[in-house]
């Protein structure tokens, strides 16, 4: 990827990360045993690690400032 990012399309792809990072945070919640709900791993597992960290990063780019809870 030579050519730079617009910055439109900067913004946008960094709203699809955030979103995609939301997302991530509402699928893989803890159930009743500590565990995720939708891969059975340790909560919390990669898949929410990753999520949150998508969202940290990428949220305040794309202004898309939504709180999921969990």
């Amino acid at each position: 990827m030579d050519t730079p990012l617009a910055e439109t399309e900067f913004l946008r792809n960094a709203e699809a990360q955030a979103a995609y990072g939301h997302y991530l945070l509402g699928v893989h919640r803890r159930d009743g045993t500590g565990c995720c709900t939708s891969c059975g791993r340790p909560h919390p597992c990669d898949r929410r690690v990753h999520g949150g960290r998508l969202v940290v990063h990428y949220q305040d780019w794309g202004g898309a400032r939504r709180h999921t809870p969990g």
